[in-house]
């Protein structure tokens, strides 16, 4: 969550009374708030008003860009320049905040949390500001308490903070207010609520509110679930800069949510999404450069989009690069490599990873056969809800390799992959029930499972319904093509 802030103006004495106060207010307004909002396309007009301002030799406003451009590159401002501005507006503002002004005290507070790492004095003038009802500091003093910076975490502060602000009709409190009551932190979890506060919010223009409403459209949360209102309020989002809506926008389209599959525009919004650095966009880009999907397919490109998501440590770029490795896709066979790839995302608590490494060890694959090993990486992945893991733990029960053999356990791990549509699963727990192997013995459950697994493409169970006199039905299948779609690897929210 970004400090989402609101903006009460109280004049700054000659250097502001040379411009229109309401002008002023507008200018300081679209800055403070888009920011925060994550409207970047927003922030970036506002940011070029505030120069403007700061360069015309505003002292407020060279202040102003010079607090917020240490985290903000947006604004454009060498180290020289940011020192010489905080310099010179240092005492005028500290004079200002003595003499009681409400955001001269939110910006010295300001200072000194992102700047002079003096939270316990930022927190002082907040307060102070505070005390005259001014939105931008409850908001300040709320993200304090939700991030536990310089205070002890407390969701109930949080809520107290934002909830002031927000009865002052902030867009930017409201969203914070509505993700304490999405997350259920200081306040009684609540989607209804959540979504009452984010819709305000959104219309008012916050395009992380924006963001947000879809996600509770896809996911049905507070609301019916609706995709095609999901994929409406990403794109607004989206269109405003937002790299989390660009990247939603961006997964509904390779998804078919709320409108039919597309994925060159779903790579084309990966791509806005993935240049301001948003790591879950990289991988996703990657995955759609590998497999030439929207995209013409180029290994190198998808490897370098991975690289740049494991420069943070994203595990699931890590076991992409380990799959390259392995399989020799836009790199050379390096099975040592694959592995040390692997390890890292199992580290990172990937269980794709996990699997893969069980995989090593149970074939062989550049170091010695380990069912031991394998059972116990395979058994990580599986309790983690990796379908093939619970398969393959399954397959070790049932051969009785690296455990003691039994088809009971082998069955419960065959039914929790077959729940989540595994056809390999499907095929061996109908195996298990034609046999009657620690489960009842059973050939209309067989054949129901071998249908179930069939029509997910497992050739094996086709072959034994073919050969058990199920002819006509096989052939239907084949004539009718049916088979699940199955969904590019990526990452979604």
């Amino acid at each position: 969550m970004c400090l989402a802030v609101a903006l009460g103006f109280v004049g700054f004495g000659q250097s502001v009374a040379q411009e229109r106060v309401d002008d002023v207010k507008a200018a300081v307004e679209r800055f403070v708030n888009s920011r925060t909002s994550g409207s970047v396309d927003e922030f970036a007009v506002a940011v070029e008003k505030v120069r403007a301002l700061a360069d015309a030799g505003q002292p407020f406003f060279r202040f102003l860009v010079a607090v917020y451009a240490s985290q903000e590159p947006l604004c454009g401002l060498d180290d020289a320049a940011r020192d010489k501005y905080l310099a010179e507006g240092r005492p005028l503002m500290r004079r200002f905040a003595d003499g009681g002004n409400a955001m001269a005290q939110y910006l010295v507070g300001v200072d000194c949390l992102e700047n002079r790492s003096a939270p316990d004095e930022a927190r002082g003038w907040f307060e102070r500001a505070v005390e005259q009802g001014h939105a931008l500091s409850q908001n300040a003093l709320g993200m304090m308490y939700f991030q536990g910076r310089g205070v002890p975490r407390d969701g109930d502060k949080a809520g107290e903070y934002f909830r002031l602000a927000a009865m002052q009709g902030d867009a930017n409190a409201e969203y914070n207010l509505g993700t304490l009551y999405y997350s259920g932190f200081g306040v009684p979890q609540d989607d209804d609520m959540a979504r009452r506060l984010y819709q305000r919010s959104a219309e008012k223009g916050n395009s992380n509110a924006m963001n947000n409403l879809g996600w509770l459209y896809q996911e049905g949360r507070g609301v019916a679930k609706d995709g095609n209102k999901a994929a409406a309020w990403y794109r607004k989002s989206a269109e405003t800069g937002n790299a989390d809506g660009q990247f939603n926008l961006g997964f509904a389209c390779a998804h078919g949510i709320g409108r039919p599959t597309n994925y060159r525009e779903a790579a084309a919004w990966y791509l806005r999404s993935a240049t301001q650095g948003h790591v879950e966009a990289q991988v996703n880009l990657g995955v759609l450069y590998r497999d030439g999907l929207g995209v013409k397919h180029d290994d190198i490109k998808a490897l370098s989009w991975f690289a740049k998501a494991v420069e943070k440590n994203h595990p699931t770029a890590q076991f992409f690069i380990g799959q390259m490795y392995e399989q020799g896709n836009g790199l050379p066979v390096d099975e040592d490599r694959a592995f040390r790839w692997y390890t890292k995302a199992a580290d990172n608590g990937n269980p794709r990873a996990m699997n893969a490494l069980g995989t090593f060890y149970y074939r062989g694959k550049g170091r010695p056969k380990d069912y031991e090993q394998a059972e116990a990486y395979y058994r990580r992945a599986a309790r983690l809800g990796l379908a093939a893991a619970q398969n393959n733990l399954g397959m070790l029960y049932l051969r009785g390799e690296g455990v003691a053999q039994s088809h009971a356990l082998a069955a419960e791990w065959f039914v929790k992959a077959a729940k989540q549509g595994s056809a390999d699963a499907a095929f061996n727990l109908a195996m298990l029930h034609e046999y009657g192997k620690g489960v009842e013995m059973s050939h209309a459950r067989a054949v129901e499972l071998c249908k179930q697994a069939a029509l997910d493409g497992n050739v094996a169970a086709s072959d034994w319904l073919f050969h058990n006199g199920y002819k006509a039905w096989v052939s239907q299948i084949q004539v009718d093509g049916r088979q699940n779609a199955k969904a590019p690897g990526g990452t979604g929210k």
